[in-house]
């Protein structure tokens, strides 16, 4: 399968519609499984996927910056994201989530996993575009 612009551009848009819906609905949805008594299923399963969907949106808004850059930009970056979106996934659903025992806070937890990782991916992607984009108004 060749990766096009298009399709990483349309692949990442559900995940991270789905993300936004979450948001913007999370309040109603807490409220509608507190009154149907099934809240622990649905905010546990949500706790093992929100790491996964947390990094889609990031996906897709680099992959809407690339859409009308050359295409040796957009190569690049996919590159790179090809390797860390993976690895950050893993990386965050292996790290123990909890706050630590015995009373000492556990520092590091999945959610700032997910966040540091979701930073870095954000900084070096920008990085990558940046110094792509210009080195290829160079070679014109």
């Amino acid at each position: 399968m060749w990766v096009t612009k298009t399709k990483v551009f349309w692949i990442s848009l559900v995940p991270a519609a789905g993300y936004a819906f979450l948001v913007y609905f999370h309040d109603t949805l807490y409220d509608f499984c507190i009154e149907q008594g099934r809240c622990w299923r649905f905010w546990d399963s949500l706790d093992i996927i929100a790491p996964i969907i947390f990094s889609w949106p990031l996906v897709f808004i680099f992959s809407l910056l690339t859409y009308k850059m050359r295409e040796e930009v957009f190569r690049a970056w996919l590159r790179f994201a090809y390797w860390w979106v993976p690895l950050s996934i893993v990386l965050t659903l292996i790290t123990p989530g909890g706050s630590g025992g015995f009373g000492i806070p556990n520092v590091i937890d999945q959610e700032t996993v997910a966040f540091v990782f979701a930073s870095l991916f954000s900084i070096i992607s920008l990085i990558i575009i940046i110094r792509k984009y210009f080195a290829t108004r160079r070679g014109k």
